[in-house]
C-alpha cells in the first residue's frame, strides 16, 4: 500500500528541482550574449595561459579602443565637413509677426545672418537674443535644412507714452515702459500720467483703448494727445485737435462711457462739440462745459 501511494503521489505545487533551477539560469544567461567576434576572442584567449593570456587581453583591448577612436574621428571629420559646406549656408531667413521690428532688426538683435552655417547656428542662443530685446514677448526659431530658417514673434504692442526719469518711453496698455521712444521706430501716441493716488485706474486703460477701438466711444484713437489718472475725475482724455477734455468716473465704467457716447453723438449732430470745452460723465449724469466766449 505504501508502494502505490508512493507511485499515485503527486508533487506539491512549490516542490522545485536542482534541474529546473538550473534551466531557469541557462535561460537567463542565454539572453546575454555578446557579439561572435568577442566571444571568439575570448574563447581563444581562455585556451592560452600566463602571460600570453594577458598581453591577448590587452591586444584586444587596443583594438577595441582603436575602433572607438576610429567612429570619434569619423564622426568628428563628418561634422566639420558639413558646418563648411556651402550646401548648409543660409540662404533664407523668414520672419513673422514683426510690427515695430523690420526683418532687419530681428536678424540683428538675434545675431543671424545670411551666409552663415545653418548647423552651426544655435537656435537657443537666437531666441534667447531676441527674448532679451524689450520689443520682443515669445519668440520660436525653427531651422528647416539645408538652408532655412523661420522666426515667429509675438512683439510687444504699445499704447502711449510715459516720461521716465526724463526720458520718452513707449509703453504697453497698462502703463508698463517698454523701450525708448526713437527715431527709427517712431510711433505718434498719447502721452500717459498717473497721479499720485490714480493708480487703482490703471485696470480701466485697457478697457479703454478696447472700447475706443470698438466704437462704444466715439472717438479716433489718433485724436487723443494725452490721457490722465486722476484720484478726483478717474480718466481724462484730451483731444488736441478740438482743444476740448473728456473725463470719465470708474466707478461706474460702462454706465458713464455709455451716457458720454450718446452725449457726444447728441452734441455732433446739433454741431455744437466746437463749442464745448469738457465733458464729464460721473455720479450717472454727464456735465458740459462750454467755453468761455460762448458763455459770455
Amino acid at each position: 500500500m505504501p508502494l502505490s501511494l508512493k507511485k499515485n503521489a503527486r508533487k506539491t505545487r512549490n516542490s522545485y528541482t536542482r534541474a529546473s533551477v538550473s534551466s531557469k539560469k541557462g535561460q537567463k544567461a542565454s539572453k546575454l550574449r555578446m557579439p561572435a567576434f568577442l566571444a571568439s576572442g575570448f574563447g581563444r584567449i581562455r585556451g592560452l595561459s600566463g602571460l600570453k593570456s594577458l598581453a591577448a587581453v590587452a591586444v584586444l583591448l587596443m583594438g577595441l579602443g582603436l575602433i572607438l577612436a576610429g567612429v570619434c574621428f569619423t564622426s568628428l571629420w563628418l561634422y566639420n565637413k558639413a558646418i563648411t559646406s556651402d550646401f548648409f549656408t543660409t540662404r533664407h531667413v523668414d520672419v513673422a509677426g514683426n510690427v515695430r521690428l523690420s526683418r532687419d532688426m530681428v536678424l540683428q538683435y538675434g545675431d543671424l545672418k545670411e551666409g552663415d552655417n545653418s548647423l552651426a547656428v544655435s537656435i537657443a542662443k537666437v531666441e534667447r537674443n531676441l527674448r532679451q530685446t524689450p520689443w520682443v514677448e515669445e519668440v520660436s526659431v525653427k531651422r528647416l535644412l539645408p538652408d532655412r530658417f523661420v522666426i515667429k514673434l509675438k512683439e510687444r504692442m504699445p499704447s502711449f507714452w510715459v516720461h521716465r526719469e526724463g526720458t520718452l518711453y513707449y509703453a504697453n496698455e497698462r502703463g508698463v515702459a517698454i523701450a525708448p521712444v526713437e527715431s527709427k521706430n517712431f510711433l505718434s501716441l498719447p502721452t500717459l500720467r498717473v497721479e499720485a493716488g490714480a493708480e487703482d485706474a490703471i485696470p480701466f486703460l485697457a478697457r479703454l483703448m478696447k472700447d475706443i477701438q470698438s466704437g462704444v466711444l466715439p472717438v479716433e484713437a489718433g485724436a487723443i494727445a494725452s490721457i490722465t489718472l486722476s484720484p478726483g475725475r478717474g480718466i481724462e482724455i484730451y483731444l488736441e485737435d478740438r482743444e476740448m477734455r473728456l473725463s470719465i468716473a470708474t466707478d461706474d465704467w460702462e454706465g458713464n462711457l455709455a451716457r458720454l457716447g450718446v452725449t457726444l453723438g447728441d452734441l455732433a449732430r446739433r454741431h455744437e462739440l466746437r463749442n464745448v470745452r469738457e465733458v464729464r460723465a460721473v455720479n450717472g449724469n454727464v456735465w458740459v462745459l462750454l467755453n468761455q466766449a460762448v458763455q459770455n
